[in-house]
């Protein structure tokens, strides 16, 4: 019950957090299980939240026992399906425990249940995929050996991509991709258990890298940022295609990957250009963002946005007024409780739920409680979410317009240095074009 209805409102929360969520598989889970999820772990508590709210059955989560340590958390975790998992490094005395919550996972798995497991073993904001633990397979295969090797177990990844997770309003990829049988590792699990639980460890890792942005060198980091702001945008057809978006992300990936492995004269210079293209933006304190704020700026005309700024103002204001402290307050607490990106997010998007439901509540409340004017209370109740998400939209039309008007300013004032920068940054997107067309034949 408590579970049902926490997903009813957690699917409206995430609707308001993201701009966007992306979903892509979604036919590749089975109809009923049993079935293990096993997924990467690049943000937190949004990561099982943002799986669980895309599966129809009901799933049990297996979290730090650390997490389990005060008793009135430990039930309300307990509550939302939640099983502690002891570890090493948290406390070596509790590993015993395992056994037990092993035989919960094999008791879960014969009633047809379904089990979510992040095999990395920690979360990090980082767009790689970090050796995986054997929990997973273990747990399949020891059930399947429980029960006689009769339960048709399934293993489902998924790949979790953001493009920023403890940002309010970006987007969400979830990907989900073809089940695993476990009954192909059968045979040589009663041979040897050790051995065909690191197999099919290495399968799961194989096709959650599948469905990632993965990037294994960190100083390739900076790069396929740099590249993935002005080139992807040039190859991007439809705006509105993001799952494209995704795998042309991976596609810049592969072939810096590629270039830096084959050609390290072409890759250190290209790196070079780009490097001394953005050192050149940012002594005329431009980001590159002004330069494609044609391309992404709404299909209208000049007027139509100026129009749109200036009768606009009005209900931006009242939005802005109306949801300044519920916007606020929950960036303030979740800056006061943590530093750790990976956990603002997830600690952002709970207590903004639970502070605009109070605050708009209470509006509500008040305006009901002095007028009696049933009209009017609905009216606002209608109106609060409206013309918040308006001065979400206003706030992004005017930041477009502004990078609009910055490079004009620039431009106007410092004729030479913009030509050139727009002429360097035409000769590197010709560059680039020749490289991936090349790299495409080579594939």
């Amino acid at each position: 019950m408590i579970y049902s209805f926490l997903k009813t409102i957690t699917k409206l929360a995430l609707k308001v957090y993201y701009r966007k969520i992306h979903i892509e598989g979604k036919e590749n889970l089975p109809k009923e299980g049993p079935f293990l999820i096993v997924a990467n772990h690049p943000g937190s508590f949004l990561d099982p939240i943002n799986i669980a709210t895309q599966v129809n059955q009901k799933i049990s989560f297996l979290a730090k026992g650390v997490m389990f340590k005060n008793k009135i958390i430990a039930s309300i975790l307990r509550g939302l399906n939640m099983v502690p998992i002891h570890r090493a490094q948290d406390n070596p005395e509790m590993l015993n425990q395992n056994k037990e919550v092993f035989k919960a996972c094999f008791q879960k798995l014969k009633d047809n249940g379904v089990i979510m497991i992040f095999p990395e073993g920690t979360s990090e904001m980082e767009r790689r995929l970090r050796k995986i633990k054997t929990g997973a397979a273990r747990i399949a295969l020891g059930a399947e050996k429980e029960y006689n090797y009769s339960l048709n177990m399934k293993i489902v990844p998924v790949g979790l991509n953001y493009t920023n997770s403890s940002k309010f309003r970006s987007e969400v990829f979830v990907n989900f991709g073809e089940a695993i049988n476990v009954s192909d590792y059968f045979e040589s699990y009663k041979e040897d258990e050790i051995t065909a639980a690191k197999n099919l460890t290495d399968k799961i890792e194989v096709e959650i890298k599948k469905l990632i942005v993965a990037i294994d060198k960190q100083e390739y980091d900076v790069l396929i940022e740099r590249l993935e702001s002005f080139y992807k945008t040039a190859l991007i057809k439809n705006d509105n295609d993001k799952v494209e978006d995704l795998k042309l992300t991976q596609e810049i990936v592969n072939a810096v990957k590629y270039y830096q492995e084959k050609d390290p004269e072409l890759y250190h210079q290209m790196s070079s250009k780009i490097d001394i293209y953005y050192r050149k933006l940012r002594r005329v304190k431009l980001s590159d963002k002004s330069f494609n704020a044609k391309k992404n700026a709404p299909s209208r005309s000049i007027l139509t946005t100026i129009a749109t700024l200036f009768f606009g103002f009005p209900i931006w204001l009242l939005g802005y007024i109306n949801n300044f402290i519920p916007y606020k307050l929950p960036r303030t607490i979740a800056l006061s409780i943590t530093k750790d990106e990976s956990f603002y997010g997830a600690l952002l998007m709970s207590l903004g739920t639970i502070i605009f439901t109070l605050f708009y509540s209470v509006e509500i409340y008040l305006v009901w409680h002095y007028t009696h004017h049933l009209i009017l209370s609905l009216s606002l109740l209608i109106a609060l979410p409206i013309t918040g998400f308006f001065t979400i939209y206003y706030a992004r039309l005017a930041r477009r317009f502004y990078y609009n008007w910055l490079l004009i300013f620039k431009f106007n004032g410092k004729k030479k240095i913009m030509m050139d920068l727009i002429k360097e940054r035409a000769e590197i997107l010709n560059e680039l074009e020749k490289v991936r067309k090349n790299f495409l034949l080579l594939k």
